[in-house]
């Protein structure tokens, strides 16, 4: 059973200094930074959040997370450094709308806490949480999930052998999903909490290299891995956001 203490936090971050928007959130956190950029880093958060890595270890997000894999204790959460924080919706008191809840520092923490040791007891080596707190992913009747994917932006990681696949480009995050709950058969999944990102809008990161070209080879590269069976993507896209969202079916039966 592991303890907030027991709990490593790494943030993958690159070019981003100048805007670390969940630094003071995930105030337990250290940033993951190529070398090169080492010095901009430690003069925003310090020298004990700052984990500079060789400069080729970096540059494609996949590596860098291999190398957090491989040299950073588990039990670990790997977190986007555009993610500000952690929410949940609930409806208001005899209405039929919702409300969009900030979870406290606090509350964050015994969400991760609690899903580090839900995971543990469920046999998971995987967990996360839902993509955002939309009424069509939201699945509030549905609390747990153990066959959906699990995206970067929040990966809780226990004990396994697996690596991410560099070849996948952005893509790594599904992929490594799709590799878990090929070996493993279950991902668990916390679908009442959600992680709110900048995803896609935030200077820096994979943003200052996602060109339609680029996403589309990497489309292709997992469709072809795993068939569009299993993920699929629209190509020819009609606009970029076809190339972000795939549409996931694993064949394992279950929640």
């Amino acid at each position: 059973m592991a303890g907030a203490d027991q709990i490593t936090i790494a943030i993958p971050s690159y070019k981003r200094a100048h805007r670390l928007v969940g630094a003071d959130y995930f105030a337990t956190a250290v940033y993951v930074v190529p070398e090169s950029q080492g010095d901009e880093y430690r003069k925003a958060l310090g020298d004990r959040r700052v984990v500079a890595i060789p400069d080729d270890c970096d540059g494609n997000i996949a590596r860098k997370r291999n190398w957090i894999l491989r040299n950073m204790a588990r039990p670990l959460l790997m977190i986007d450094d555009d993610v500000r924080c952690l929410r949940m919706t609930e409806k208001r008191h005899r209405s039929k709308a919702r409300q969009h809840i900030m979870l406290s520092q606090e509350q964050a923490m015994d969400v991760i806490v609690g899903g580090f040791n839900l995971a543990h007891q469920w046999q998971c080596v995987f967990w996360g949480i839902n993509v955002n707190t939309d009424g069509r992913n939201y699945q509030q009747y549905k609390p747990f999930s153990l066959t959906q994917v699990i995206l970067g932006p929040f990966q809780g990681h226990l004990d396994h052998g697996l690596s991410f696949d560099e070849r996948m480009g952005t893509k790594d995050d599904y992929d490594f999903s799709l590799q878990v709950l090929k070996t493993y058969k279950k991902a668990l999944r916390i679908n009442r909490f959600a992680y709110d990102c900048d995803h896609g809008t935030n200077e820096g990161g994979i943003v200052a290299g996602r060109t339609m070209e680029r996403e589309k080879k990497y489309c292709e590269a997992i469709m072809a891995k795993w068939g569009k069976e299993v993920i699929r993507y629209r190509i020819p896209p009609r606009k970029m956001g076809d190339l972000l969202n795939g549409s996931v079916r694993v064949p394992i039966r279950g929640v």
